[in-house]
């Protein structure tokens, strides 16, 4: 979980000229080259989503997020406006050490990634977009959407998917590492199937348990 920053050479980065996309690729081929992550992910949120603003502004989940996400995915996700891509408070180095990337606001972001990525249908926030790097370039992504409204429920569902994505990757040989789109093939079946449970297990747990029971003793 590692701050970009909003700045480069002391100037302001345009996202319209595609600083910041080349930006984002410089670090996810940095992280795959060193071993650092095998595929990465955008959390996508607005104003109208402050449980997420409030999860990744609380120490405490952040920090969780940051130890989930490991070396294995590297996330980044959409700051405060008022935010820069700051220093990492963990720095020692001079270099960054997490793997959750502050980026700008969701209506600058947004614009960025769809030509990248294709995005033309409607994204429902709030929304991860997993997506691989491969030679410099985003390839393979699919989109995952967020259900929960409630803060405590948000971030559980947030670290779930985060630690299914990493529970997939470490699964995969250090001799496959450079082959990125099974890599990500492996994940987004990985994180895909959680989505699939936690939808089934909701829905069983609002079934009306009293009518089930008398389904099973034939007294409907």
């Amino acid at each position: 979980m590692v701050p970009i920053k909003t700045y480069k050479n002391g100037q302001v980065i345009d996202i319209r000229t595609g600083e910041l996309y080349d930006s984002i690729v410089e670090i996810c081929n940095e992280h795959r080259l060193t071993n650092r992550a095998l595929a990465f992910a955008f959390i996508l949120y607005n104003y109208k989503n402050p449980q997420i603003y409030k999860i990744l502004d609380d120490e405490d989940y952040w920090r969780a997020l940051n130890g989930t996400s490991g070396r294995y995915l590297t996330v980044f996700y959409i700051s405060q406006p008022d935010s820069y891509f700051g220093q990492d408070l963990a720095e020692s180095d001079g270099k960054e050490q997490r793997g959750l990337h502050g980026l700008m606001t969701y209506e600058q972001l947004v614009p960025l990634l769809k030509p990248y990525f294709q995005l033309d249908e409607k994204i429902d926030l709030p929304a991860v977009l997993f997506f691989q790097e491969h030679n410099g370039l985003l390839t393979d992504y699919f989109l995952l959407g967020l259900d929960e409204n409630k803060l405590e429920e948000s971030f559980w569902e947030l670290q779930q998917y985060i630690q299914t994505a990493v529970d997939n990757l470490e699964m995969i040989k250090k001799e496959n590492h450079q082959n990125s789109h099974e890599i990500f093939t492996q994940l987004k079946l990985g994180v895909e199937g959680q989505r699939t449970k936690r939808k089934i297990f909701k829905a069983t747990q609002s079934f009306p348990l009293q009518l089930f029971a008398g389904w099973i003793t034939g007294k409907v």
